[in-house]
């Protein structure tokens, strides 16, 4: 697994209006504009993805049936989900939103060659879509992230304080 450390400044106001909240209200503040700022990122790895130009086979399940793939089964397979109890207590975090690869939406399959097509093998080149993804949208999800966390604090009633600092 990828992991990416970003560090932000100039949310300290956010996270002191955060605190006027139980932790309840605070995670739900926090998850929902997390995920709001995971969407561009989801959106670009789709568009980056590349699709197959048609139908290929893959060994699929425990018994090693081949089953045949449909063009898109990749794209349709990018999405995003907060994190689990256990990830964000090994993160040390209390919110998350992971970008990840799961079923398709119209093919019920998991794209297992996922990661050959992102880093490439030593006979297929990489085309790379999830690292340049985060790439050229990590700035506009950072500002999604403080507009819509200022918002739900807004919207919980919370009084944010702009201390007019950068930390």
């Amino acid at each position: 697994m990828i992991e990416i450390d970003v560090q932000i400044t100039g949310l300290r106001e956010l996270d002191d209006a955060l605190a006027q909240f139980s932790d309840k209200v605070a995670k739900k503040a926090l998850d929902n504009a997390l995920s709001y700022a995971a969407t561009p990122v989801v959106k670009e790895a789709k568009a980056k993805a590349a699709l197959a130009n048609e139908p290929h086979e893959m060994v699929y399940g425990r018994a090693g049936n081949k089953v045949t793939v449909q063009p898109g089964l990749l794209k349709s397979a990018i999405r995003k989900r907060r994190l689990k109890k256990r990830e964000l207590s090994e993160l040390g975090v209390d919110a998350g939103v992971a970008v990840y690869i799961g079923k398709g939406t119209k093919q019920k399959l998991y794209p297992k060659y996922w990661h050959f097509v992102e880093f490439g093998t030593s006979k297929i080149a990489p085309v790379p879509y999830l690292r340049p993804a985060f790439d050229t949208k990590a700035n506009e999800a950072i500002e999604r992230f403080k507009t819509k966390l200022r918002q739900n604090i807004e919207n919980a009633g919370g009084i944010i304080i702009d201390s007019g600092g950068d930390s």
